[in-house]
């Protein structure tokens, strides 16, 4: 179908056919005026559907800012999609787009991160997720991940010291030292029964010199990438700081049904799990307990409450690491590790969901305990295209 063209220029104003609906474009000046006179003229005799696209730019931003990203854009409605897809992306998330488009940024973790956001069932949150992580310390991954922070207590007096130490040492030499764990081994002084680290270069010597009141337990890396085999065989050693009913591991996901989380952001203490930025962790966090770093699947956030913009509701999350907290302050995580567990969790709770859809069911439950809740109205197509799209992603 060849595209029908008709425009008028009268001073600052552009009145602009396309196709039979008119689009009126008031301009800040007459030369500007002028120059997109021009452009749908050109368009008017050449009437492709990428001359249709440059008018719709100039008449939109969101239009332009979508087409210099490679997304997709509807004309009438101004709402920007990725492409492929029709939810629309938040404002405040194309505009970052933007942004790192404009700069040559990397758009993994950002593009991730929202198709990761569309397999979320409520629409609320898939429309201010992104204004609320963007205010704090949250950090994202490249596979899309949020990093979030949980204040926990110890179930018992005796901490899980060996656990803790190694996952605080391999997050200290990652992202303070940017060196490899592999290169150190843990090992116990036994003149003050303390923990340590240290080059293997090192340890190889101590070896070999026959240094006493050392015990080498193994290399950092190794350890911290079998860290489940050091936690499996004795009790939790965290809880929830609330309801100390909690039982959360390292490197074990924590979870409980959605829909027995409260999806009402007008309440800001409720049923659920809760995360947050480093601000809402510190007014929790205490010297007898401990800041667990976590991560959080976009798909599993279940409420932003609108009177405390540091913490969320989520329906799982996962610790991986213990921060470094001195009972004031958090050190921040500003880089994405220790993936690769979760990841193959998620590909395998992905491949569940593709099945419910293919079923005929939707992927992620919609109830919860909030009684304005917004049903899923998405069609199966799409829910199905999303989750198999971030299939092929994390694998």
């Amino acid at each position: 179908m060849k595209n029908e063209i008709q425009v008028n220029q009268f001073g600052k104003t552009v009145n602009v056919f396309v196709n039979g609906k008119l689009r009126k474009k008031v301009c800040d000046t007459v030369e500007t005026a002028n120059n997109f006179f021009k452009i749908i003229l050109e368009a008017k005799a050449n009437p492709t559907e990428d001359a249709v696209k440059r008018i719709y730019a100039f008449l939109n931003e969101k239009t332009r800012i979508a087409m210099e990203c490679g997304l997709e854009t509807d004309p009438d409605t101004g709402e920007v999609y990725l492409a492929g897809f029709t939810t629309p992306v938040p404002m405040t998330l194309v505009e970052v787009i933007k942004d790192y488009h404009e700069n040559n940024y990397p758009m993994d973790a950002v593009l991730n991160f929202w198709k990761l956001l569309m397999l979320n069932p409520d629409k609320r949150v898939r429309e201010s997720l992104f204004d609320f992580i963007k205010t704090h310390d949250f950090v994202l991954t490249d596979n899309g991940y949020m990093v979030v922070y949980k204040a926990v207590e110890y179930r018992t007096d005796k901490k899980d010291e060996l656990s803790e130490f190694v996952s605080n040492q391999f997050l200290k030499v990652k992202k303070n030292w940017s060196k490899s764990p592999s290169a150190y081994s843990v090992y116990r002084d036994l003149d003050d029964n303390s923990l340590n680290i240290t080059k293997v270069k090192t340890a190889k010597k101590w070896a070999k010199d026959g240094k006493e009141n050392v015990v080498f337990l193994g290399n950092l890396g190794v350890m911290y990438a079998n860290l489940d085999k050091y936690v499996a065989d004795i009790d939790a050693p965290y809880t929830d700081w609330y309801s100390k009913t909690m039982e959360i591991k390292l490197g074990e996901t924590v979870k409980m049904l959605r829909t027995e989380c409260d999806n009402d952001p007008a309440r800001d203490c409720s049923h659920g799990l809760h995360v947050g930025a480093t601000s809402y962790v510190s007014n929790f966090g205490h010297a007898g307990g401990a800041v667990l770093v976590c991560y959080v699947n976009p798909a599993h956030v279940v409420a932003v409450p609108d009177y405390d913009h540091s913490k969320m509701r989520v329906a799982e999350y996962f610790p991986f690491a213990v921060a470094d907290y001195d009972g004031q302050t958090i050190d921040i995580v500003e880089q994405s590790y220790f993936e690769s567990d979760y990841t193959q969790y998620e590909v395998e709770e992905l491949e569940d969901a593709v099945a419910k859809v293919l079923a005929e069911e939707l992927p992620i439950e919609t109830k919860g305990k909030c009684v304005t809740k917004e049903m899923e109205t998405r069609s199966f197509e799409e829910l199905q295209k999303i989750i198999e799209n971030r299939l092929i992603d994390i694998s």
